[in-house]
């Protein structure tokens, strides 16, 4: 089994033009998971040979802002490269600590943002 580890940010708090805050993707066996999604993570996606759409897993490890709040508009551009007519849609399953699925309910709502892909019902949390 082969892995690959893209860091996407390693600026924690303080990110600068050359590091971005906290992401890194790790690809194995056909899949992309996502460790933190700070602020920026897109920018430092398209920069990079990835895609957002071949994520499958988000993994936050905790609930600073430097480790989350890329992770809305990461959702959005996920949804907005999914086609909803297909059978078998992209599902992300996001894992994190308690109080990721709210924070993720309460500004997704409060953006009007639409998912076109499930995330909620199948999603995993730990504690």
């Amino acid at each position: 089994m082969s892995m690959d580890m893209t860091f996407l940010g390693t600026g924690s708090a303080y990110p600068s033009p050359q590091r971005g805050a906290s992401a890194l993707v790790l690809r194995t066996q056909g899949e992309c998971w996502l460790f933190d999604c700070g602020e920026g993570t897109q920018t430092q996606l398209m920069k990079s040979q990835l895609r957002a759409g071949r994520i499958t897993k988000v993994f936050i490890s905790h609930l600073h802002g430097d480790h989350l709040f890329g992770l809305p508009g990461l959702l959005c551009t996920v949804s907005l490269n999914t086609n909803p007519e297909q059978q078998n849609m992209n599902c992300v399953d996001i894992y994190g600590p308690r109080g990721l699925r709210h924070f993720l309910r309460v500004t997704l709502g409060l953006t009007g943002s639409q998912l076109l892909f499930p995330y909620a019902g199948r999603s995993k949390m730990y504690n």
